[in-house]
Parts: C-alpha cells; structure tokens; sequence
C-alpha cells in the first residue's frame, strides 16, 4: 500500500458548498488549456459488480451490489485483503472517429482508498481517530494501490479488482471486542481512480460504498470437519470473508471456511 493524504468532500471545503454545475464551464475551460485531474461526469465508478463463478467480475451495469459485509472473524492470514470492492470504470470522454487514433483512452495506473466510520461503537470509533492521528498508521485508512488497464472513449466500461479494507485494520477493529454478531459498526469505503489520456492526468469521480463490519454474521452453519457433502453456502468466490454466508467446520480450535468435504 502507498499512503496519500485523505481528499476532502468536493462538496465541503472551508465550511463552504460549492454546486459542481456553476464551476462546471470555468473547468472544462481551464481543461481545454491544459492539464486536468477531474472534471465530474467525464470519468466515473458506475457501481460495485457481482463476482461470478471463479472469482471473474463482469462488465454489466445493471447487476450490481449496493451495500456490502465484512465478517472479521472469517479474515484469512496473509489475505490480500479483507475486503475487495469491484468497481465499474466509465470514460464519458468524447470518443473517436473511425479509424483515428483514441486520444481520450484511459489509461490506468492506480487508486485510492479512504476509509471512514459511519456509524459505531466507541471502541471503533477510538481505534479510527487513534489510526487517523497517528501518521505512521494512517495508511490503514488513506492509502493508493496500483492498477494497469485501459478504457477506451465514448462511453467505453472497463471492470478491475480493489484491496479496500486492509487485513490489518479488520484485525484491529476485532481486537478491540466492539464488533458484534449483529453488525452495529458500518464503514464507508471512499474509492478514486487514477490514469491518463495522451494529453492529461486522470481522477474519476469519487465513489462510496458502505459496509456493514461484524464478527461472525456471515458464519451459516458449522460442524466438526470434513462434511460428509458439499457445503449449502460456500460464501463468496474472491473472499469468504465478505458478502455471502459460508458454511463453516471446526478442526481442533481452527474454523475452516468453507467446509471441507470427505473425499
């Protein structure tokens, strides 16, 4: 993980609102003269896609999650992540004539992660302020994660993968024993996306997505270890720690989750 410095809410700065559809034409002016971060609407994460079978995320704006759960207990030693996000990439920017070279392809290099607190305990919130306070361990709250890939212009789409929610950080919210069964902490997952064209930097919009952390929800069944047949839930296909119930089964003091099946 890279740390970056959190960015502030594009609605909120020094206490005063600005209205993106007045500042619109002074900066797609500024734009037209050179380089340019973001302008709204020209590059956007459309929503969260549902894994398939196999863990592959498919290009379909009209099947999607709008809310997700992170089960603590269930985060695997040495996991990429605790949770994974699936964002749908958009280039709104003008496409190109037939047979000429795509000036407004994206191309793209990485993106960034802010992790907030909605709602919570206040042994979670403590642990959020302590983390955010403390420069050598805010990166488990800000932090960039790079990313290859290219989205063409004209409405061209483009699925990726994103480490949202570090191992780390879910094992110290567990520690501090304020998670729960029944999730009373939700986080929101504020997610950028990074990249150029032939002529300038790139920053989608900002996309946030809420979720719901607990510590054992997502735990369906449980039994002594193998299952004499395959598991009802077999919890999600990228992360068993995430979205979809599992079913469960003890060996020793271990959980394994899935469970195994007698061969």
């Amino acid at each position: 993980m890279i740390p970056h410095e959190p960015r502030l809410r594009a609605d909120a700065v020094g206490g005063q609102r600005i209205r993106f559809h007045r500042l619109l034409p002074l900066l797609s002016l500024a734009c037209g003269l050179g380089a340019c971060g973001r302008v709204p609407g020209q590059f956007e994460i459309v929503n969260n896609q549902v894994p398939t079978g196999g863990c592959a995320i498919p290009v379909n704006d009209t099947v999607y999650q709008g809310q997700g759960t992170l089960d603590a207990k269930l985060v695997r030693g040495g996991a990429g992540s605790a949770y994974f996000v699936f964002p749908l990439l958009k280039n709104n920017l003008s496409g190109a004539s037939s047979g000429e070279v795509d000036s407004n392809k994206i191309v793209l290099t990485s993106f960034a992660v802010d992790i907030s607190v909605l709602t919570g305990p206040p042994e979670i919130t403590s642990l959020v302020n302590m983390l955010n306070a403390d420069p050598s361990l805010s990166a488990l709250l800000h932090y960039q994660t790079p990313w290859s890939g290219s989205i063409a212009s004209g409405g061209g789409e483009l699925s990726a993968i994103v480490a949202a929610f570090p191992t780390e950080l879910a094992g110290r919210m567990l520690g501090t024993q304020g998670l729960s069964a029944q999730p009373s902490t939700f986080v929101n997952l504020r997610i950028r996306s990074f990249g150029h064209t032939t002529t300038r930097d790139m920053e989608s919009d900002p996309f946030d997505y809420p979720v719901a952390v607990c510590a054992g929800c997502l735990i369906a069944n449980t039994g002594s270890c193998p299952f004499s047949t395959m598991p009802t839930n077999t919890g999600n296909p990228c992360n068993v720690a995430q979205d979809y119930p599992v079913d469960c089964c003890t060996a020793g003091n271990d959980l394994i989750c899935p469970a195994v099946v007698s061969q």
